[in-house]
């Protein structure tokens, strides 16, 4: 349904499954803008505590009750068609947005669109192009899948000039924004329960790639090679390791364990040299794109050099939770083999040093993907001297919709030297106490419920 923010600001809005991290900044999006807003979720987390705190109604079941006096319900991906909530709403004729259709809604009110996308690397990317933006004094309207250590929030409402939105592949849900910079940061198999396969994703890529505004114009990474599509259309800058891109990184340097730093040439010229904050080589791609987009915006690059340079990161991505007994701990959204298999380098430049052993702690996201990528999973593990997995978090499957972490365990012992199964974090935490010591890296892997496991061993 076609509605702007002002349609919106006389109805009264629900949200199912407003502790989720868009929908959240979502709510509170709408919220600054004027609107009446409350949802309901099937838990506290920290997200419906911000909520509350904001004095945002959160109902903690779903149940037709809390719609009364509705007129909007707003409902994400992972909302079952059988939901108690979404079931009233469609027989009571309420007016019924999925998330992403509301996203698409907030976009249309500012004049210059910035999306990210990408099957790695979004929230930190996103983040970071915030940021510039934010120490730039632009004033953008900010929406993110995590919590920016610098905003400390996924969102910030701005002015109506920019928009800087996280968007997200699932079920094509980026195709509802249409943008004036669409960023591609790379293609990779996932979500294949939707998708079905690699073909299935890149094509939903470049759909992504042309959903653009006349006069719009698309950064995407030369160096990858699932890219050839969105490569060859129009208005493409490129970025990457390569020499052919328009802007590319060169003599990369590690100044510090896992920390990079290398020169930046755009078009021939070198612009300058950067040291980034944060681990992980993969964060030079994130920094060539945010660079791209602040001279596509004609952002000084001065601030665009402090922006990178002082840039913490995300919550749960590549966080540092401490020492305990000697051994250093890590905790990462990482849910794909790929993103796994950058941490894992991350631990490989630490134990380099420190001599010690890398122990991977994971929870799968879903059985679909544990399916569709259990042979890349257990690859992707490689490196790891322990590995434990824990139960696959279900998000919104059923375990016959795939593989469990017994079936991914077979898998890796295959590959791996050591590999665990526990029931329970608390199990997790004894069994780290005995197997982790001084000088080991601790990886805590997961997108699901493993979060509570870090805040655990970070007290």
């Amino acid at each position: 349904m076609e509605l702007s923010i002002k349609e919106l600001k006389v109805k009264r809005i629900h949200f199912i499954g407003i502790g989720g991290i868009s929908m959240s900044a979502l709510a509170q999006i709408l919220r600054k803008n004027g609107c009446y807003v409350q949802g309901s979720d099937l838990s506290h987390n920290d997200e419906t505590v911000i909520l509350q705190r904001k004095k945002i109604k959160v109902y903690y079941e779903h149940k037709k009750e809390n719609l009364k006096d509705i007129d909007v319900v707003v409902y994400s991906s992972a909302i079952h068609e059988d939901n108690e909530e979404l079931k009233y709403a469609r027989d009571n004729n309420l007016i019924i947005l999925k998330r992403a259709e509301l996203l698409g809604i907030i976009a249309k009110n500012y004049d210059i669109v910035i999306s990210i996308a990408g099957s790695h690397g979004k929230t930190t990317t996103t983040a970071m192009i915030a940021e510039m933006f934010s120490k730039a004094n632009l004033k953008p309207t900010i929406h993110i899948g995590g919590r920016d250590n610098y905003l400390k929030s996924n969102y910030k409402l701005g002015n109506k000039k920019f928009f800087i939105t996280e968007a997200c592949e699932y079920m094509d849900n980026y195709l509802y924004v249409k943008s004036d910079i669409a960023v591609v940061l790379n293609i990779d198999s996932d979500h294949l329960d939707y998708f079905k396969d690699l073909e299935g994703v890149k094509l939903s890529f470049e759909k992504f790639s042309k959903n653009i505004k006349e006069g719009g114009i698309v950064i995407a990474n030369g160096d990858d090679k699932n890219m050839s599509s969105i490569l060859n259309g129009q208005n493409v800058t490129t970025f990457g390791l390569n020499k052919k891109n328009e802007i590319y990184a060169t003599n990369i340097k590690e100044y510090e364990p896992c920390k990079y730093s290398f020169d930046v040439v755009f078009c021939g010229a070198k612009l300058g040299n950067i040291k980034l904050n944060i681990l992980g080589k993969h964060n030079i791609y994130n920094a060539l794109v945010t660079i791209l987009v602040g001279i596509a915006c004609e952002i000084d690059f001065c601030y665009i050099l402090n922006c990178i340079e002082n840039f913490e990161g995300v919550e749960r991505r590549c966080s540092y939770l401490g020492k305990l007994d000697g051994a250093v701990y890590f905790h990462d959204y990482a849910h794909h083999p790929k993103q796994i298999e950058k941490m894992i380098e991350v631990a490989k430049d630490y134990v380099e040093r420190s001599k010690g052993k890398i122990i991977t702690v994971f929870e799968p996201h879903t059985y679909s993907r544990t399916k569709y990528l259990l042979s890349d999973f257990a690859k992707s593990f490689v490196g790891s001297d322990i590995l434990i997995l824990c139960p696959v978090y279900s998000a919104r499957e059923l375990e016959s919709d795939g593989k469990n972490s017994l079936d991914l365990s077979y898998e890796c012992e295959k590959l791996l030297p050591r590999v665990e199964y526990y029931e329970t974090f608390d199990e997790i935490i004894n069994r780290l106490k005995k197997v982790a010591g001084s000088n080991d890296i601790v990886l805590v892997l997961g997108a699901g419920t493993i979060e509570n496991l870090a805040k655990k061993i970070s007290k």
